[in-house]
């Protein structure tokens, strides 16, 4: 019985492999950063952590975070951050919302993670100065009396 769990898994295993191969899957970016973005919920801002930071800080793990939001180029999660920082049913809805195996949908999530962090909070800085100008201009204007 034994012989036939192993021989079954892993022929399942190969499948899956096979059939990522043959979809591109592991190398498909497409439709996968907007799921992605969509489970991380809101960009964080000043004096409101993200939903990741908030989670990152609970597990000693917010350096990793920043670290991501400050560079470019950062090296990919590994599989233990992505399980620590991501709940079971959030990683299942990744893999089922771009259609990816849960092998490929971790292999890009690995990737895409710390660069999609990395963007977030340059997209959250530039709305801060945005609304930042916006507040300055509607002070200077309430200033000289328009």
């Amino acid at each position: 019985m034994k012989i036939s769990r192993n021989l079954t898994g892993n022929i399942s295993d190969m499948t899956t492999a096979i059939g990522d191969f043959l979809t591109g899957a592991q190398g498909d970016r497409s439709g996968a950063l907007s799921v992605l973005n969509d489970i991380l919920g809101p960009l964080p801002a000043p004096d409101q952590p993200s939903m990741l930071e908030h989670r990152a800080q609970e597990l000693g793990m917010l350096p990793l975070i920043r670290t991501w939001q400050e560079r470019d180029n950062t090296a990919v999660a590994d599989e233990s951050t992505i399980h620590a920082l991501f709940r079971p049913v959030e990683l299942q809805r990744f893999s089922t919302q771009t259609g990816l195996s849960e092998r490929a949908a971790m292999n890009i999530l690995r990737d895409l993670l710390p660069s999609a962090i990395r963007h977030r909070a340059i997209n959250a800085r530039a709305g801060w100065q945005r609304q930042m100008g916006q507040t300055d201009a509607t002070t200077a204007q309430q200033a000289a009396g328009e």
